[in-house]
């Protein structure tokens, strides 16, 4: 067959397949039979998931091409995400999922079989979703070298398991394998869990996130020993306790740690520039305090959350634009006054600046101005 033939076959093939998919669509279901809808719901899904091993073999042949790094994209996955306009995670997880069952060649161009043939032949008949393979190769690929002889008849199972059961049992039933084919996974040394350790946020278009991964003893350590000082309940006022979960302590002490860390000075810097919070506001956005301010990262939070952040003596920049794009004002980068201000001003105001207030300077809080231009004393 020539290369010709198969590349005509390949594009009249995927327009076919756009035709039945049209005529798919175009089907009225409610004159169909119990029966026969359910029927079709599952050679649907069997057809969903005969789909991956193309996926599988498309995104191997772009690699192998090295059509990503001609278009200057950091890796596979980028690329994917640009050119399908869809979320690195999904993309990176293709990514993964066509390295552990595509098809693979040698180094002379010969064909060679999946690293995990017996989900990759499942995966072709139908008879595995997508992440019932995710959950089998991720399994498998972090069993150590010592057990390798048996990791097809392991991968057989699982398969197997997963005619039956679903993703997240499914899961559970892939971890008890790895046990028995490991047991001295967790007291052997500390080398898997290096390997495995990972971190993965996932953010909102709010600039909220998400989070998940595994983490070193030495991060569970810290971890802990973070909210050993920084989660612990406040103290009751007036007989109200501290009404935030465990949960929630520990997710602001997460935040309080973070912002000494940012506040220390000792991060590396980024682009050149010290490790800073930056947020851009309207300028009319910041005379009304309504609308959304635009942080570093893209993220577009409520102008009245943003500005809530500058409490605490770390490097925020906030600048406020026009209408044609133009500065007309910006914060300074630090908050509080340094040591020789404060000594100036307590000589000068000696207490709270606030008129009628007999606080002494001890129990004062000294801010810089937020925008150049204003100055605030505010009493504890």
């Amino acid at each position: 067959m020539s290369d010709t033939l198969v590349r005509a076959d390949v594009a009249s093939l995927i327009t076919d397949a756009h035709r039945v998919v049209d005529a798919l669509q175009a089907v009225k279901l409610s004159v169909c039979t119990d029966d026969e809808v359910v029927a079709a719901v599952r050679s649907f899904e069997a057809l969903r998931r005969r789909l991956e091993p193309v996926d599988h073999a498309l995104i191997l042949e772009v690699e192998a091409r090295g059509v990503p790094a001609r278009a200057m994209a950091r890796a596979t996955g980028y690329w994917l995400r640009q050119t399908l306009t869809i979320d690195i995670s999904e993309a990176n997880a293709r990514v993964r999922a066509a390295h552990a069952a595509g098809p693979r060649r040698s180094l002379l161009g010969e064909p060679m079989p999946a690293r995990y043939p017996t989900v990759a032949a499942a995966q072709a008949a139908g008879e595995l979703a997508a992440r019932q393979a995710r959950v089998i190769t991720s399994t498998l690929d972090k069993l150590p070298v010592e057990v390798c002889e048996h990791i097809p008849v392991a991968e057989a199972r699982l398969v197997g398991f997963a005619r039956t059961f679903e993703a997240s049992t499914l899961h559970q039933l892939a971890n008890r394998e790895a046990e028995w084919l490991d047991p001295d996974a967790g007291h052997r040394d500390v080398t898997r869990r290096r390997k495995d350790r990972d971190l993965q946020v996932h953010h909102r278009p709010d600039g909220s996130c998400s989070f998940r991964g595994e983490g070193t003893a030495e991060l569970g350590e810290f971890l802990q020993v973070t909210f050993d000082s920084l989660a612990k309940p406040e103290p009751e006022t007036n007989g109200i306790k501290d009404p935030r979960t465990a949960g929630q302590r520990r997710h602001d002490a997460l935040i309080d740690a973070l912002k000494i860390t940012v506040g220390s000075g000792k991060l590396p810097t980024a682009g050149g520039v010290l490790a800073t919070v930056v947020l851009t506001i309207d300028a009319d956005t910041y005379l009304t305090g309504e609308g959304f301010a635009l942080t570093g990262h893209g993220a577009q939070v409520p102008v009245r959350e943003a500005l809530s952040w500058a409490g605490g003596d770390y490097r925020l920049m906030c600048t406020a634009l026009n209408s044609l794009k133009a500065v007309t004002a910006y914060s300074s980068t630090h908050r509080l006054f340094t040591e020789g201000q404060r000594l100036a001003l307590i000589a000068r105001d000696q207490g709270c600046a606030f008129p009628g207030c007999l606080a002494p300077p001890g129990w004062c809080q000294m801010d810089l101005p937020w925008f150049h231009g204003q100055v605030v004393d505010c009493s504890v």
